[in-house]
């Protein structure tokens, strides 16, 4: 123990404030800068733990990566004598324990305390930062009022973690199910915590509290909350929101710390309080009504009858289906690219709901018989297999806009979303009314996800079809956008020949219909890896995301844009709506790992990468991505088996590049020549980008060779060069 007048580092020990497993923490003094700090020391002979240690240094790296007015500042890290210390601001308050402990603190300072707690860990989950450990002693008020989260002992920083890492373990009365289960462990869990914390403030009593372990762990489980000391002490909307907190089920609780502050804070604001004794007659119902669905999968309609030409219906109306629900307010719908990997695999809703972790699964099956549709659908409930709603329909195919328009509208009815004036005007907004352009544009769609040359071409045929058949289509317009944006940015061909006709689709989308989410993510994609006007691609961006929420390919994209501009931080934020939204997405996986890699955080990059090939092997983005990380990181014999595997898959020009560039800074001279040289005889017959002709000579350290290819790359419009400022392979 150290006493007044040590010294630690630079710092100067006043005085003990507290002890535990973890050290001491005392209040120091900063001499250099006149502040009076915490110091939380470990002890030498702790030091040697290596458990103890991961554990310390792990609370400081996660505490470090935050930067929040409701989350404890950390100033310095060091050692000293074989002993470990990290230096925080000093806190002038009390615990909200010792506060809970004289007495409840009222339902109305609970929303204060609770929505700046949520607000701390949000921050925290944007930065894939989850506390695991959070409880009334981890939570600081001070004495100027301000709430603080402390105590990041057991944050886990990987998002993908199960059980805890080390031999600790969380406070078992705050203990989410799924962590003590040893199963995914996700931001979900601090809002389990957040909500027994909410329960303890009002009420003064730990709501899952037994006499034992065993049967602590018991009640979590399996039990529900007491109610009737809810009841007492809380208004109804604050009971709701508690128990949306401590649901058994991951899915079926608030799915962010934001908008759980949001919800607080607006029942905080609002003066009107019920009666206690209609709060008490209706509070019985409460718990039904929490458990209203309000995310959903649609999985893809089974093909009946097996016949390939009529794949794009079953596909169509699933798409169909999905865009119209993903215009109803407050319900998360799982994107295309994750639901459709449950394609042939005959998954029943509970699984699907277990794995998504949704409420409601939408299924149905298409038969085509000559020219009439018949199609059944039902909406299950995922966390009991009750059907909620199920309908079958016999029509022509001509009526197949209608038909979708009717099956999303009864399933909003089973759903009891309860809609504005101007929200039932967006659902009965049709596409078209044009039988045979939808047909078309259903096609072109088909064509489109399959993301080849060959398959984008007669996408764009079917799209300019549609467009004759009717040339109000705006759908058909986003549709050909996205086409020529992918001919550019995926494939690739010269930027110059197709991003106008892209700009000038999407444009002539919005024109038609400027509530159409997609055409703004459209030109959002134009204006930034064509134009490079970035203040207007961000504000179109925002605008498809306002418009629709639920489209993940808006946020992913957003997410790119914000990592070109450094804006990282952002990105994480943007990226993680996007994989809350898709989370089977392969692409949206792999740009998880952008952020990361463009600030140089490789570990954490590498991370995601694995996320998206434990996904799918054979995935060439993961792989290559991977591959540049590794290189990054000097570990060239990795990086290179990394580009290997991808182009075992399929010899494309950017993984080539990829490839020289490794051997390159490997000092693997004549690999990298021979393939750069390779690659300008491949750019005799087709595109071949000069930013990644570049790249390679980078490598090399030819700079003035790279040079010139990046002026070549700037002229031609080359869709790489928004990464120039950012991209780690050209730092020299």
């Amino acid at each position: 123990m150290l006493g007044p007048g040590a010294r630690v580092g630079p710092y100067e020990i006043v005085s003990l404030i507290g002890e535990g497993g973890m050290g001491q923490v005392y209040r120091g003094r900063d001499p250099r800068l006149g502040r009076d700090v915490a110091i939380k020391v470990l002890p030498a002979d702790s030091a040697g733990d290596a458990d103890a240690v991961a554990r310390f240094e792990r609370e400081a790296r996660a505490i470090a990566s935050l930067s929040h007015p409701n989350i404890l500042a950390i100033f310095d890290v060091g050692r000293q004598n074989g002993a470990i210390y990290v230096v925080t601001e000093l806190l002038d308050g009390e615990t909200l324990r010792k506060r809970i402990e004289i007495a409840p603190v009222g339902w109305r300072k609970a929303l204060e305390i609770g929505a700046d707690i949520a607000d701390g860990l949000a921050a925290a989950h944007a930065r894939a930062v989850v506390h695991r450990d959070l409880k009334p002693e981890n939570v600081i008020v001070t004495s100027e009022g301000r709430v603080k989260i402390l105590d990041f002992g057991l944050a886990q920083t990987d998002p993908f973690l199960t059980a805890p890492d080390t031999g600790d373990l969380p406070t078992l009365g705050y203990m989410a199910p799924e962590q003590l289960k040893g199963e995914l462990v996700t931001p979900s869990a601090d809002i389990f915590a957040l909500g027994c914390i909410l329960f303890e403030m009002v009420t003064a009593k730990r709501p899952f509290q037994r006499s034992s372990g065993a049967a602590t762990i018991a009640a979590i489980l399996t039990d529900d909350i007491p109610r009737q000391e809810l009841n007492d002490a809380a208004p109804l909307e604050l009971q709701r929101i508690i128990e949306g907190c401590v649901e058994k089920n991951p899915s079926h609780r608030f799915q962010s710390a934001k908008d759980l502050a949001l919800t607080l804070r607006a029942i905080a604001s609002s003066s009107a309080v019920m009666p206690a004794d209609i709060v008490k007659s209706i509070a019985r119902k409460s718990r039904r009504q929490s458990k209203s669905i309000d995310s959903i999968a649609v999985l893809p309609f089974e093909n009946v009858g097996s016949d390939p030409g009529a794949e794009y219906l079953s596909e169509g109306i699933t798409d169909g289906t999905i865009n119209r629900l993903s215009q109803l307010p407050k319900l998360k719908v799982m994107a295309r690219s994750t639901v459709y990997r449950f394609k042939g695999r005959g998954a029943d809703a509970q699984t699907v709901g277990r794995e998504l972790r949704v409420r409601g699964v939408v299924t149905g099956r298409v038969k085509f018989v000559k020219d009439r549709l018949i199609v059944n659908a039902e909406l299950v409930d995922a966390s009991d297999g009750a059907q909620l709603w199920g309908e079958q329909y016999n029509r022509p195919l001509a009526d197949i806009v209608q038909l979708q328009e009717e099956m999303s509208n009864e399933i909003a009815e089973a759903l009891r979303i309860k809609l504005t004036g101007a929200e039932k005007k967006r659902m009965r907004r049709k596409a078209t009314t044009n039988s045979e352009a939808y047909q078309l544009y259903l096609k072109g769609r088909h064509q489109w996800n399959k993301r080849t040359e060959e398959s984008l071409n007669r996408g764009i045929a079917f799209f300019r079809a549609a467009i004759d058949a009717d040339p109000l289509f705006a759908s058909a317009y986003s549709g050909l956008a996205d086409s020529f944006v992918t001919l550019a940015t995926n494939i690739p061909l010269p930027p110059r020949e197709v991003m106008p006709k892209a700009k000038a689709a999407a444009e002539k989308a919005i024109e038609t219909d400027e509530n159409l989410a997609e055409a703004w993510a459209s030109r959002a994609a134009v204006r930034w890896w064509f134009d490079w006007d970035w203040s207007g691609a961000e504000a179109d961006y925002k605008r498809a995301i306002e418009l629709n929420p639920n489209y993940a390919t808006a946020h992913d994209g957003y997410a790119m844009l914000l990592c070109a501009r450094g804006r990282f931080d952002e990105a994480i934020e943007q990226i993680t709506h996007a994989a809350d939204l898709d989370p089977l997405s392969l692409i949206i996986a792999v740009h998880a790992g952008w952020p990361h890699y463009f600030a140089r955080n490789y570990d954490a990059a590498i991370r995601c990468f694995d996320k998206a090939l434990e996904l799918d092997a054979n995935f060439i983005p993961g792989h290559g991505w991977r591959g540049m990380a590794l290189g990054q990181q000097k570990r060239y014999t990795e990086a290179l088996a990394a580009f290997e595997r991808a182009l075992a898959v399929d010899r494309i020009p950017i993984l080539l590049a990829m490839l020289a560039h490794a051997h390159a800074i490997a000092g693997h001279r004549a690999e990298a020549e021979s393939t750069l040289t390779a690659l300008r005889y491949e750019a005799l017959s087709r595109y071949i980008s000069a930013y990644d002709i570049a790249v390679i000579h980078a490598g090399l350290g030819d700079l003035d060779a790279a040079r010139g290819e990046i002026a070549k790359a700037r002229d031609e419009r080359a869709a790489w060069m928004v990464f120039y400022d950012v991209d780690p392979r050209l730092d020299g």
